[in-house]
């Protein structure tokens, strides 16, 4: 196993200050100078290395950004559109992109002294499940409300076109074709459509 980054282990402000300078766009040597002349010791490849996953993790966060400004531009011009289930669906996506770098960190971590790192606790994966249970539990009642309106709307709505063909003169037969052919309802609506 590999032994965990010299960067990992710097002071929480040299640390801070690498972040900093990834973030400002400095290069690998920059950043290694800076760090050394502030007696961090580190290399280059350390630094490198470091600087690539930094740099893959501003760019997966990005996406992310993208996507939900995306979605809220989308909302916005679709008012209509089910925001629930739009937040269950990022919910679940966060929940497992977590649960994948969890493992990934597994499978690269390893202890100061050298020896793997501790596993994932027992108590931190039975909480992932519970709030996966929790967010399919979650979508599972919104599908249900929402197919619950819908089939109320198109109930409320059979009735008033029924009035209206009532009052045209349309006939029982008529009517019937019609319930059958553009609402999708047979005379027993209520009792379990």
């Amino acid at each position: 196993m590999a032994r965990p980054s010299s960067i990992a282990r710097l002071p929480q402000e040299l640390a801070d200050l690498c972040h900093r300078l990834i973030r400002e766009g400095k290069t690998i040597h920059e950043i290694t100078d800076k760090l050394n002349e502030l007696d961090a010791d580190v290399s280059k490849s350390a630094v490198g290395r470091y600087v690539k996953s930094a740099r893959e993790q501003m760019t997966r966060y990005r996406e992310a950004q993208e996507v939900a400004g995306r979605w809220v531009s989308e909302l916005g011009e679709n008012s209509k559109g089910d925001v629930a289930t739009l937040c269950q669906q990022m919910l679940t996506g966060i929940a497992y992109q977590t649960l994948d770098q969890v493992a990934q960190q597994q499978l690269e971590a390893t202890a100061p002294d050298g020896k793997p790192a501790k596993p994932v606790k027992a108590m931190d994966l039975m909480l992932f499940a519970k709030a996966l249970e929790s967010l399919e539990s979650s979508s599972k009642r919104s599908i249900e409300r929402r197919e619950k309106i819908e089939r109320a709307v198109l109930e409320r709505q059979a009735k008033v076109a029924e009035k209206t063909a009532r009052e045209n003169g349309l006939s029982d037969d008529q009517w019937e074709a019609i319930r059958k052919q553009f609402l999708g309802i047979r005379d027993d609506a209520g009792a379990g459509a």
